[in-house]
């Protein structure tokens, strides 16, 4: 379970900085968020104070390790996500090695930094259905025997492949992952059950979860988005991620979703959505995130996923920190 990807929603990279654009709803308080995530007045106070206050998000899957979270960052929404989107924050997460990118329809260019050991190579040569990587049966047929050099070249078009399958078609050109005996695990499916579970876009933001739903067909006026790829080291085990990042403003406040629709080993994706709303002194974060992984799935689950939630939990808490602790200390971006 510890070995599947927890990425914070302020390690996004992106698309340039400035001004996000507005959408007509009505903008909740962060105390009116606050309080539908069920937390205490003593609770919301705690957030106010600075700590981070976590509340449970029911699974949509078996494979689902949920949470959300709630804290203070000290600077404004607007420069928050200014910062998010411009990926200024990606490094705060030490599990980053190298990241780029993506632009327009993409190229093999745009995956020029990413390189590979031997090992890391020899590793994808070898790989199987069902094994330690997440590929489909096709890409598991390309990669097979290949050379350190052809197969770091694979990955790169590979990588591309589904980059571009997901920026045509959205949810429906996600290839499963292949795990043996006809058998798959379909990520899409999963992704689009947590876009579905989100009660506050319902409620304050239905445009934005329609454009989870049916991106690229669907999609909210002048939003920004962004494509990134990175390379982390996840427990000692090479991760090549492929991130979508999509933001808007509504008033003062600002909202941003961030999904995985890759990840090639330790766990599937994930996603999380974030509402970045003003108060005195900063912006109050609240985030709920669904990270999916087939290790908690099957015999045993419910208590598999309590504390692979519970580990996905405190980890996120070290990232968010690092990143807070950066985003506050930058200057405002306007």
């Amino acid at each position: 379970m510890r070995r599947r990807r927890v990425l914070a929603l302020l390690l996004a990279a992106g698309a340039s900085p400035g001004s996000l654009p507005s959408v007509a709803h009505a903008q909740p308080s962060a105390d009116q968020l606050l309080t539908e995530m069920r937390l205490s007045p003593a609770d919301r106070q705690r957030v106010l104070s600075g700590e981070f206050v976590t509340g449970a998000v029911p699974a949509v899957s078996e494979r689902d390790l949920s949470f959300a979270i709630a804290f203070l960052v000290k600077t404004s929404p607007e420069s928050l996500a200014a910062q998010v989107v411009a990926g200024d924050l990606i490094t705060a997460d030490a599990q980053v090695k190298a990241h780029g990118e993506i632009k327009g329809a993409g190229s093999l260019a745009d995956f020029a930094g990413l390189t590979l050991t031997a090992d890391e190579a020899n590793a994808l040569a070898g790989a199987k259905a069902g094994g330690a990587l997440n590929l489909s049966a096709g890409e598991i047929s390309a990669f097979a025997g290949a050379p350190p050099a052809a197969a770091e070249q694979q990955l790169r078009t590979m990588l591309l492949a589904r980059y571009q399958a997901y920026r045509a078609s959205g949810l429906a050109g996600i290839a499963p992952y292949d795990r043996g005996s006809g058998r798959t695990t379909d990520h899409a499916a999963d992704l689009r059950k947590a876009s579905e579970a989100t009660p506050g876009l319902k409620k304050y933001l239905p445009a934005f979860q329609a454009l989870l739903l049916g991106y690229p067909k669907a999609a909210v006026a002048q939003m920004r988005e962004s494509f990134v790829w990175t390379r982390s080291v996840i427990e000692g085990r090479p991760t090549y991620i492929l991130t979508h990042v999509t933001a808007v403003a509504e008033g003062g406040a600002r909202v941003i979703g961030r999904r995985q629709y890759y990840a090639s080993t330790g766990y599937n994706g994930e996603q999380s959505v974030a509402g970045f709303l003003p108060v005195q002194g900063g912006a109050v974060v609240v985030v709920t995130s669904h990270a999916f992984t087939d290790q908690v799935a099957g015999f045993g689950g419910s208590m598999k996923r309590t504390i692979g939630s519970k580990v996905m939990e405190s980890k996120m808490r070290e990232i968010y920190e690092a990143g807070r602790t950066s985003a506050a200390g930058r200057k405002e971006t306007r």
